[in-house]
């Protein structure tokens, strides 16, 4: 190993659970939550977990329960409650899926997708509070290496998914 890459390996390597890449990404994660209920919640009467469920229909267009929850990083029981509630309200309608007769298909409403344009707009005023300290480049690198550290946790999580099912563990999800 060369000296610099010694060096970096001893600059990230954890002193204690603060000092984890998977630490802080989940304090930002909370925060940010934090952040978009305080925004999002008393204007819109919206939940974060709804909020996402929306976002997320809006650009799936139209999917099953089981698609929104993976695309919103819910699980499925979770979704199923959250759908309801927006179906409720008007913001989510459903219709039976012609290619699966056990499922049924997710869409936004008029009002839902009104009410998604709305809060994108009040997103990217957020969005650029929570970057006011990065340049353009800066902010260009996260996104580029977000989607590379995403990238692969996908590929470690199947991984670790595989092996605790080959040992016939319990995954911990309602698939």
């Amino acid at each position: 190993m060369t000296e610099d890459a010694e060096d970096s390996a001893q600059m990230i390597a954890a002193h204690d659970a603060r000092d984890l890449f998977s630490f802080q990404l989940q304090r930002l994660a909370a925060l940010s939550s934090r952040i978009a209920f305080l925004s999002i919640g008393p204007r819109y009467r919206l939940t974060v977990r709804e909020w996402r469920a929306l976002a997320v229909l809006d650009y799936l267009k139209e999917a099953p329960l089981q698609l929104l929850a993976n695309h919103s990083g819910l699980l499925k029981s979770q979704m199923s409650r959250v759908v309801s509630g927006l179906i409720e309200r008007g913001l989510i309608s459903r219709s039976e899926n012609p290619e699966d007769g056990r499922s049924i298909l997710l869409r936004l409403t008029g009002d839902g997708r009104e009410t998604v344009a709305k809060i994108l707009a009040d997103s990217e005023h957020r969005n650029e509070m929570m970057l006011s300290s990065l340049s353009p480049q800066d902010r260009q690198h996260l996104q580029d290496s977000f989607k590379a550290v995403f990238k692969s946790s996908i590929a470690y999580y199947d991984r670790l998914r595989r092996e605790v099912a080959a040992a016939g563990g319990d995954l911990g999800d309602d698939e």
